[in-house]
């Protein structure tokens, strides 16, 4: 399931990670995606991938239920629609709706000669 979202506070990459969401890079595919459990194991996991649109950002998400299994073909074994993934997707799109702009970071002032040997 897909959503774009706009409008974005923050860069992608943080919003979702605020959101709970850890960082996985695949160097078989040269993708980065990113992975939020649903328990204490491994599996089931939400899986997330995010892809620049203008004016915004489209957040793909699916449910992986277990280890993908690899043979003469592609076994995956996920589910990409669902009440579960509406919610999730619901959950992210608050998140990065309620982010809060990045504060501006302030210079410090320079100080002097005494400034720096006495703070």
């Amino acid at each position: 399931m897909k959503i774009i979202l706009h409008d974005l506070k923050d860069n992608p990459r943080t919003l979702i990670r605020r959101a709970g969401y850890s960082e996985h890079y695949d160097a078989r595919s040269q993708q980065t995606s990113y992975a939020r459990r649903l328990g204490t194991g491994i599996f089931p996991k939400f899986h997330v991938y995010l892809a620049e649109q203008a004016g915004g950002v489209e957040v793909s998400i699916h449910i992986d239920q277990k280890q993908p299994s690899y043979g003469v073909g592609h076994m995956h074994s996920g589910d990409y629609d669902g009440p579960l993934i509406e919610r999730e997707l619901e959950r992210i799109k608050q998140s990065f709706e309620n982010a809060a702009p990045p504060e501006p970071e302030e210079p410090e002032p320079k100080k002097g000669f005494f400034g720096k040997l006495f703070g």
